[in-house]
């Protein structure tokens, strides 16, 4: 292991690290490929405790290679931000204010950047249990090549039905089968441990003045990543000591991850009579929602609002509604749940690795994440096999740049996504990257092979099973709902959206909070980089143009749940039981201080409302960013009962008396 005193990272050198995918393991049937598969199902098979046993030990072994190493899993890791140091080529940061490393968000490349990033880290495993970890195991060694030729990085579906931290990453020690027999290792998958304090590695602490504290995100003296570590208390004040050993010996508070995916703190949640035994939530939270409507029909207008939070508003994109939703939006809110600091207004844990953006790719837990974005990535390019951004109208400027990407640069499908390089010696770009199948790997949802027939892909009838597939994840409990409450007929469809300046708090992460009367029914996340401390006061990428960027929040689930149960049930009820979902209830129910002649038994305390807190816990006063924008729109939804048909939503329009005011 690299000694502090001797850590440097050198010069990239001449030879470049080619990336290829693990291209071993195709077949039997004409270009079938291993699966990554999802990593619950993949670890409880019986049949994969071989490559198991090989992930994990090349795992630890990747982690405990030498820093100053370029392979090393903490040069990799440092990728993505800190310590901000040019990876397998001699560059220097063409946005050096922004303190960005080479990943890229609020940009149109956010999901092509990420394909190569994912490739390298599982080539880089696949390599180390083939070169370093069988050799050394006992049994039959060809048996253990098979079995890692077969191997793929899996993927954590964090959106299926009460989902959970897996086992696997939960344990803090875990068994493995070494050359020596059964032994136990600190578990690599639950946290990244470093031999000392990871400033001594040029990780730094994350400074943030809020303009009312200046709070201190020690990132600095951590030996290990941590998920949810205790609250660091603003400056002056002295934090306590067991808060010091929490950050520097790391705590991973997964049952806090678990309480954000599954709910807890959304629609008021009953507490479970047995905290011992908790049940899954009565309204679950609304990633599997999300999730489902990207997948829907037409719910985008093009394939920029689709993979990006980065929204350039024109007349076009106003018409488009849906649009303020995206897959990039829908990661940043599993980083905040992830890492700490956004499923709570406040608590007593502040925000870990996983939510501040330097620092996230060191707990790996961010590569099961983020290999589960590519999965959905690829599901949606094969129901979408024509959307791409090679046409002029559908590229965005990146307003905030990247190491190797200028600030206001206007990204194509041939721009660089460096620093990753292809096997001709060049950078791969999107283009390169956009069929994921030749780089020897696929998903359960995507087995193309499986519906060939005499030699011609069936392409309906593949499309078909994916469609059923997804419906089945995640159309659920909503999709049964609704097509039984509304008999498969058309029904309204609320959707609040919202948009912000990424920089409007200086870069600082931020989370908008909505919320109908005291429940909570959503949030949008701001997953973004604080400036470097010695940025220019004036210069222009911290002012980025007021860059825009977007989220979005369904709520028609939770006022179906409203409007069904407690005080507000009679707003909805209609003649024979049915149930009213028009404009007259919706408007009653989100504002009802348009009512105030009705008695307050007839009514709701407070409609629809938003607010806005940094991941310290402390709400953001309105006049302080004042970008915020949050609009209220109606449309149409079609829920079927069939596993085969998919949801419709569409027409929307806008619906500005809801947020008039608020």
């Amino acid at each position: 292991m690299t000694e502090p005193s001797d850590f440097t990272i050198p010069e990239a050198t001449l030879t470049n690290y080619v990336i290829t995918g693990i291209q071993e393991g195709r077949g039997p049937l004409p270009d079938q490929k291993p699966l990554r598969q999802e990593i619950n199902a993949w670890a409880t098979n019986p049949e994969n405790v071989d490559q198991v046993n090989l992930f994990l030990l090349a795992l630890a072994r990747f982690q405990a290679i030498p820093y100053d190493e370029k392979l090393s899993y903490f040069q990799i890791a440092g990728i993505h931000g800190l310590p901000f140091k040019p990876w397998d080529e001699k560059t220097e940061s063409q946005s050096p204010e922004t303190r960005n490393g080479y990943c890229t968000h609020n940009s149109i490349l956010f999901p092509t950047w990420h394909r190569p990033y994912l490739l390298l880290y599982e080539q880089r495993l696949y390599e180390i249990m083939v070169k370093d970890i069988i050799p050394t195991l006992p049994g039959d060694h060809d048996k253990l090549i098979a079995q890692a030729q077969q191997w793929r990085l899996p993927y954590w579906d964090w959106a299926v039905k009460n989902a959970d931290v897996p086992d696997i990453v939960r344990s803090p020690n875990i068994q493995v089968l070494t050359s020596t027999g059964p032994t136990v290792i600190p578990n690599p998958l639950h946290a990244f441990r470093a031999p000392g304090p990871m400033g001594d590695y040029d990780i730094e602490a994350v400074k943030v003045d809020t303009g009312r504290n200046i709070f201190l995100l020690p990132f600095n003296i951590a030996k290990e990543t941590s998920r949810y570590p205790p609250y660091w208390p603003p400056e002056p004040e002295k934090p306590k000591a067991s808060t010091v050993t929490a950050w520097t010996e790391g705590v991973r508070l997964d049952d806090n991850i678990t309480d954000a995916l599954r709910g807890a703190d959304w629609y008021n949640n009953p507490k479970p009579e047995d905290p011992e035994k908790p049940e899954p939530p009565k309204y679950p939270n609304d990633i599997g929602e999300v999730v489902y409507r990207l997948f829907t029909r037409e719910y985008f207008s093009k394939y920029s609002y689709f993979a990006s939070t980065n929204y350039e508003k024109n007349e076009e994109a106003e018409d488009r509604l849906a649009d303020f939703l995206s897959l990039e939006a829908i990661h940043n809110n599993l980083h905040l749940w992830l890492g700490g600091g956004g499923p709570r207004d406040k608590s007593e844990s502040g925000p870990g690795h996983m939510s501040i953006v330097p620092v996230a790719a060191f707990d790996p837990i961010f590569w099961l994440h983020h290999n589960n974005i590519d999965r959905l990535f690829a599901i949606w390019q094969t129901l979408n096999p024509n959307s791409w951004f090679s046409d002029p109208s559908e590229q965005l400027e990146d307003p905030k740049g990247n190491w190797s990407t200028a600030p206001h640069t206007i990204p194509t499908p041939k721009t660089p996504l460096a620093p990753f390089h292809d096997g001709q010696g060049t950078y791969f770009d999107s283009d390169k990257v956009r069929d994921w199948l030749k780089f020897g790997y696929s998903y359960p949802e995507l087995q193309p092979w499986r519906f060939y027939v005499n030699g011609v892909l069936d392409e309906q009838e593949y499309i078909k099973h994916i469609l059923e597939e997804v419906k089945i994840l995640y159309g659920g409990h909503i999709v049964e709902t609704f097509a039984r409450t509304f008999n498969e007929e058309k029904h309204e469809d609320y959707i609040v959206n919202v948009e912000y300046e990424r920089f409007a708090l200086n870069g600082e992460p931020f989370v908008i909070h909505i919320l109908i009367a005291n429940s909570k029914v959503g949030q949008v996340s701001n997953f973004s980089s604080p400036l470097a401390s010695n940025a220019c006061p004036n210069c222009e990428v911290q002012q980025q143009d007021h860059a825009l960027s977007t989220g979005q929040v369904p709520i028609t689930h939770a006022l179906f749940h409203q409007l069904t149960e407690g005080d507000t049930k009679s707003l909805a009820a209609g003649p024979g039981g049915r149930l009213k979902f028009g404009r007259d209830v919706i408007k009653r129910h989100l504002r009802p201080d348009f009512y105030s002649g009705l008695p307050q038994t007839d009514r709701p305390k407070e409609g629809l409302h938003w607010k806005v807190t940094n991941l310290y816990g402390e709400e953001i006063p309105r006049e302080a960013i004042p970008s915020v924008k949050v609009s209220f729109a109606q449309g149409m939804a079609q829920h079927f009962r069939g596993k085969g048909v998919i949801s419709s939503y569409g027409e929307y329009t806008l619906w500005d008396e809801i947020t008039e005011g608020l």
